[in-house]
């Protein structure tokens, strides 16, 4: 079943590569802090596609008799590409120096000019692994909150959390400074009050849930925002506040495995280094702590008391294995074993 880690003294790894091959600058073992390069490649800086069957006038059955340089050729600025002789000759020439990567359906695609591409470690911590050709992975040991929402981008800074009464008349207007910090809000994010939010420039914003509305902005924004429970109207459960507690005004990395996916929150330096790659599978059994996924205690938390073997049927007619969870508030409800999230929460 799903789940997520909250909990200190947890090994955290973060795997860091580039999109295509390259070189690794690193190696097993080394310190590295944030913003240090881990692996590069050597990328073109422009490409230049060139329509030789349409603008120079040539049937594509004789395309062959035209063309003066084959795929792969490495190429000056100056030299011909193509070539259809006649009254007035019509020439593509190479604008800059560069290499022909692509000749298909007519079209010669140069690529031209040269950068680097980096990749570099979002988090300070010792490399664990690495990735020949790619990259390498990051581990470290700390305090660990996993979302299950993020919009892709990671981040650094000093950790808060937003006491502020969005409600309030005479608060408007006297949001705290929160520029390069990672700012966490219990209230309901609207559309206005993330706009108000991003207008202080903070690093990354953290919620206990998202308003369907805002993905499209979250997305679309460059600040790291990372959602606790998903979307709706959900509160942050007690175990996760209570970390969070701990980590104020500690620096903090949100860190994030890509857009629309999961994402963490960690706070390094608790425990000692730990050289496991994986943890030990945590499973569901009676008192496991949860978080209720469906309706109508969607984001509720509680712990297992009873796992019936027997699956039973519902009302709804879904026939399922059931978990007994004690909510809370002292309340006991007999959920489907896929409507909750094992909360991994063990010191």
């Amino acid at each position: 079943m799903h789940k997520v880690i909250i909990r200190s003294g947890q090994p955290v790894y973060k795997q860091v590569r580039l999109p295509q091959p390259g070189t690794v600058l690193v190696r097993t073992g080394q310190e590295v802090k944030v913003g240090d390069v881990l692996a590069e490649a050597v990328i073109p800086k422009e490409f230049q596609v060139f329509d030789i069957v349409n603008q120079l006038g040539i049937h594509p059955s004789r395309l062959d008799q035209h063309l003066k340089r084959l795929n792969g050729e490495v190429v000056r600025k100056g030299d011909v590409i193509a070539q259809k002789p006649g009254l007035i000759t019509r020439i593509f020439r190479a604008s800059q120096d560069g290499r022909i990567v692509s000749l298909r359906e007519g079209r010669v695609t140069l690529a031209m000019g040269e950068q680097k591409l980096q990749v570099t470690a979002p988090i300070a911590g010792t490399v664990v692994e690495l990735i020949p050709g790619f990259g390498a992975v990051i581990g470290l040991t700390g305090s660990l909150i996993q979302g299950v929402w993020s919009n892709g981008l990671n981040a650094s800074g000093s950790f808060t959390r937003l006491e502020f009464d969005f409600t309030d008349p005479q608060q408007r207007g006297c949001l705290p400074e929160m520029k390069d910090k990672i700012v966490f809000s219990e209230a309901i994010i609207t559309s206005e009050r993330f706009r108000l939010l991003l207008a202080k420039r903070p690093a990354g914003i953290i919620l206990p849930s998202l308003v369907p509305g805002l993905v499209k902005e979250a997305l679309n924004n460059p600040t790291a925002v990372m959602s606790l429970n998903g979307f709706g109207d959900q509160e942050a459960d007690s175990v996760s506040l209570g970390l969070l507690e701990k980590m104020q005004d500690q620096e903090v990395f949100l860190l994030s495995d890509g857009a629309g996916q999961a994402a963490e929150l960690v706070l390094p330096g608790e425990g000692g280094q730990s050289s496991a790659l994986f943890d030990e599978e945590v499973t569901l059994g009676v008192g496991s702590l949860v978080r209720l996924l469906g309706e109508p205690y969607l984001g509720s938390s509680g712990r297992v008391v009873e796992l019936p073997q027997k699956a039973e049927r519902f009302a709804s007619g879904l026939t399922a294995k059931v978990a007994v969870v004690e909510r809370q508030d002292g309340s006991l409800l007999r959920v489907p074993v896929t409507n909750l999230l094992l909360l991994d929460v063990a010191a």
